[in-house]
């Protein structure tokens, strides 16, 4: 029996070492699939047959590294009147598979770029992870531990990464990474999102956010206005 043991504990370690990996990627696909159904049951989107995202979004991540890129269970409607895509994605990167739901959004104006980010890309540890460059804080702390914010443009960066654009952020369901490049914000969360409610109301509080630098009226989204701090009335950030 003595010697059962360490072939038992090898074999163990061998089957963790393959089911392990394989787990994420399967609850991701089903969070993709079971998220287009519902986008289509509640949010009339529709099946998007012949979708052309990656050459558009390939400088951004997660879609600037990987090999054997796949795009599934993709559909099409608006959020709060933009247009907006969303499917499910997947690669190989050093030899691991990673899943991603993405939602695109067409914000008719293009913005200097600008990025959240709240997770490495990957999930496999033995990818190498390039942080975005460096922080600039909003002054609230629970987002900016949690999220590094980063623009190249000062306007921008003056103008929009304030306390309000972080708490308005943190009202999102889920966690998640965006970023804006031209006239596109992109919306990613590694192995998907809980559900198509959660995978909308953090699209319309994001837009939601960037709605002062896009001209937009804030009460078209039906998300929780930014919430004033200490001193602050409720028009002020």
């Amino acid at each position: 029996m003595s010697d059962a043991i360490p072939v038992i504990l090898v074999i163990c370690l061998a089957s963790m070492w393959v089911l392990v990996p394989a787990t994420g990627p399967r609850r991701a696909r089903r969070r993709s699939r079971d998220a287009a159904l519902g986008l289509q049951s509640r949010y009339r989107f529709t099946p998007d047959p012949d979708p052309h995202p990656l050459a558009e979004l390939s400088s951004l991540p997660p879609f600037h590294y990987g090999k054997q890129r796949q795009v599934s269970n993709a559909v099409k409607g608006s959020f709060a009147g933009l247009a907006g895509e969303v499917f499910g994605y997947s690669c190989r990167e050093n030899g691991a598979q990673h899943w991603y739901e993405v939602a695109v959004v067409r914000l008719g104006r293009n913005l200097p770029p600008l990025e959240i980010q709240h997770e490495p890309v990957f999930t496999s540890a033995r990818v190498h992870h390039t942080q975005t460059e460096d922080r600039q804080p909003t002054g609230v702390e629970d987002f900016d531990s949690a999220y590094r914010a980063w623009t190249p443009d000062d306007r921008l960066a003056s103008e929009l990464i304030t306390p309000g654009f972080a708490r308005t952020l943190l009202t999102a369901p889920e966690p998640c990474d965006w970023r804006v490049e031209a006239g596109l914000l992109v919306l990613w969360k590694r192995d998907g999102w809980q559900d198509s409610t959660a995978l909308v109301d953090c699209c319309l509080t994001v837009v939601h956010a960037l709605a002062p630098v896009l001209d937009l009226d804030p009460d078209r989204f039906d998300v929780p206005r930014s919430i004033p701090g200490p001193g602050q009335g409720p028009g002020e950030r």
